[in-house]
Parts: C-alpha cells; structure tokens; sequence
C-alpha cells in the first residue's frame, strides 16, 4: 500500500486532503501539532470507514518535533510516497506592509517557509526509496507577485505582508527544488 504524510492534516485543507488520499487506498499519516486533534480527526475518519490512517505528532516549527516525527514514521514504513507540506498559518489579517510586526513575520515565515523545507529536508531520505516519490508544497494564489502588480485583480486590496511573502518564498523553493529532483 503506497503511504503519504500530510502535514496540519488535522483540519481544513489537510484534513480533506488526508480523507481523499485515504479513500484513493493510501495509507495516510495526519501530522498534527497538536496529538490531541490528530486523534479527534482520525477519529472522524474511521467513522466514516477509512482505517487506512494514523496519527503523527509534527510541530513543523520545532525541529526536534521534525526529527521525533521522521523516526517514528521511519519505525513504521520502508518509503514515504507523498509528502505534502500543507501546514501553515496566516498570521492573522490585516497585514499592511508598514505596520505588520517583525514577529508576525518571522512567525509566518519560520511556519510557511522554514518549517516546510525542514521538513522536506528531513523525509527526503523515505521518499527516494520511493518508486515514483511527490512532494506538493501547498500555497496559495495570495503569493503571485503577479496577481498582486495587477491593480484590477480580484484581492488587489489584499496585501497580506507577511502571508503572501512567506508563500511566495516557498513556491520559489519549490521550483529550485524541483529542479534538484528532476531525476
């Protein structure tokens, strides 16, 4: 059975994302920040009949959680065939380039930028044990430089400061590293 971990699998976007890849027969590893919500979703879904799931607790901010994550998850696969890297949070709006706090920023960063290539970094090892391994680094549009250079673009006002730079880092990441793992 092919196995992916999805990062702030918990709630939202990784929670249905965790639910989808389980349904597609995937076992499916919910890295949770917080074991106690982790437990809560994979409860959720053996409810509705997918036992294809497990829980592990992953504070993608603190690389001690990262390395204690990747030891237990190498305790129980050979290979990780997806990772997806969906954790990540806001900051909280609104976000005006003059007043967004240093602290905002280098807390959206260390979770949107820095935690995400940790974590890359850490499980790449499962995943070239992979047949055919993916990463997916989840943004968002709010980090287009041009979207946000269009003024009749449809969140023009929008300008998250610290969200959308912190994304936008990460999908130039994501290029560089598609580039390094083209092979």
């Amino acid at each position: 059975m092919k196995s992916a971990l999805v990062t702030g699998a918990n709630k939202s976007i990784g929670f249905e994302t965790a639910k989808q890849l389980a349904q597609l027969g995937y076992f499916v590893y919910l890295g949770s920040r917080d074991i106690t919500k982790g437990f809560k979703a994979i409860k959720n879904l053996k409810e509705v009949g997918l036992s294809n799931v497990d829980c592990i607790q992953l504070d993608i901010t603190d690389l001690n959680s990262i390395k204690v994550a990747r030891k237990e998850l190498g305790s129980k696969i050979q290979n990780l065939d997806i990772l997806i890297n969906n954790a990540g949070i806001s900051g909280g709006f609104p976000q005006p380039a003059t007043k967004v706090s240093i602290d905002t920023l280098r807390l959206v960063f260390e979770t949107n930028f820095f935690g995400t290539v940790q974590v890359t970094q850490e499980f790449i090892g499962l995943l070239k044990k992979s047949d055919q391994p993916r990463i997916v680094n989840v943004t968002t549009e709010l980090s287009s430089l041009t979207n946000h250079s269009n003024p009749n673009w449809k969140f023009a006002q929008f300008k998250p400061a610290a969200y959308g730079p912190s994304k936008t880092a990460l999908n130039a990441y994501t290029v560089m590293l598609a580039d390094e793992l083209k092979d």
